[in-house]
């Protein structure tokens, strides 16, 4: 799970479109990626290029399996699924 708090408009925009590219928006600042740690680095490195790390901030909370099954949640949606596949 990755959320962040970006302080500029210009930068939000550019921050949601990158992860867009990596999972799926759950909420407005809040993504579910299921991705490997070599795309992970790729994605930290596209983010930190839009970012400013003075005054924005980037949280990434990694989620074993376990851990997902165990997730809670309330209201209209459900825990979203991604399936992974690669694109050769």
């Amino acid at each position: 799970m990755i959320c962040y708090d970006i302080t500029n408009p210009k930068r939000l925009r550019k921050t949601a479109k990158v992860l867009q590219n990596y999972g799926i928006r759950i909420q407005k600042s809040f993504f579910q990626c299921e991705i490997s740690r070599d795309m992970l680095n790729k994605l930290l490195k596209d983010i930190l290029a839009v970012v400013d790390v003075s005054m924005d901030k980037l949280y990434v909370y990694p989620l074993c399996n376990g851990c997902l099954k165990n997730v809670k949640f309330d209201g209209t949606g459900d825990m979203a699924k991604i399936e992974t596949f690669e694109i050769l």
